[in-house]
């Protein structure tokens, strides 16, 4: 039955056995302790599964489901399937939360009736050394204390918009009703399900407490392998193309799907940004139908901030 508890916590699990407890601590440390939390281990072959499986012990409502090794997406949407609060929220596991992130963002949700609520994150580095990490301060471009709806909101993020999900607080049954999920063996996953996502949201609050404390790690840093370069890049070309469909259904061109033209373009711009040989049919790819991707004094505009930084 739904709203058994307030908050679902859906906690996907990899291999992390030397940053799990931190996560597991910043819940446990929680003000606010009307949530539930289920743990995925997907696949891990280190003690991730032995460290669950001592804190289960140490929290009321936790479920640790263990499955092969299928993925961010398919772990979390396996997640999606236990959900039974109110509220969802997705943490990565070798991130954290302080303490007072819950009680704040359920006292904000209930007192506005909010579908979603937007929140900022301080990241940090778990290694020496002089490393570029994203800013996640949305304070420029958003007020506090403002419900905003879904087209004030698109308008005011588009050229700054951050999809991770772990930055959303998300009221459950927009993402149940609607059969929300993260689309399997695609990288940048956050991408596309935030922005379906917010397509269904219509009061929207932003909180500019930077409650996600994101872990920058040594393999995320380091260069990726070729592979995963490869993936990402296809990955970057299917979700150009499905925002290409949601356009088509936009029979208006209002808000959404000028988002939707944005995001197509810096993420066509990245394209060229890739560090290895693109293949002649990847360079295919990129140029087909170029003006159906992008507009292209955006597209050109976009490619001359990167190549001038």
């Amino acid at each position: 039955m739904l709203n058994e508890k307030m908050i679902s916590v859906v906690l996907p699990v990899y291999n992390v056995e030397k940053y799990l407890e931190d996560c597991l601590i910043s819940l446990l440390n929680q003000s606010y302790q009307d949530f539930e939390i289920i743990a995925i281990n997907d696949g891990s072959t280190d003690d991730s599964l032995s460290i669950l499986s001592e804190y289960k012990n140490k929290f009321k409502h936790f479920k640790v489901i263990t499955q092969v090794n299928k993925g961010l997406s398919e772990a979390r949407n396996t997640g999606l399937k236990h959900v039974k609060g109110k509220y969802l929220y997705f943490l990565d596991s070798d991130d954290y939360l302080l303490s007072n992130t819950f009680e704040n963002l359920v006292k904000l949700a209930e007192e506005n009736n909010l579908d979603l609520v937007k929140f900022d994150a301080n990241p940090f580095c778990d290694i020496e050394g002089n490393f570029k990490m994203s800013n996640y301060d949305t304070s420029k471009l958003l007020k506090e204390n403002v419900i905003y709806s879904k087209d004030e909101y698109l308008r005011l993020v588009r050229k700054r918009f951050m999809p991770p999900v772990w930055l959303y607080f998300i009221k459950s049954s927009i993402v149940l009703e609607k059969s929300l999920t993260f689309k399997k063996d695609l990288l940048h996953e956050d991408e596309l399900f935030t922005v379906q996502l917010l397509k269904e949201c219509n009061r929207i609050m932003y909180d500019s407490s930077k409650y996600f404390q994101r872990r920058y790690r040594a393999n995320s840093i380091m260069t990726k392998s070729l592979g995963r370069n490869v993936k990402s890049f296809e990955s970057i070309i299917m979700i150009i193309n499905i925002f290409n469909d949601l356009q088509k259904v936009e029979k208006d061109k209002g808000e959404f799907w000028r988002f939707l033209q944005k995001r197509k373009n810096i993420l066509y711009t990245s394209l060229f940004f890739y560090e290895f040989d693109l293949k002649s049919e990847r360079l295919k790819l990129l140029t087909k139908n170029l003006n159906s991707y992008v507009d292209l004094k955006t597209f050109i505009r976009e490619v001359m901030k990167r190549v001038t930084v």
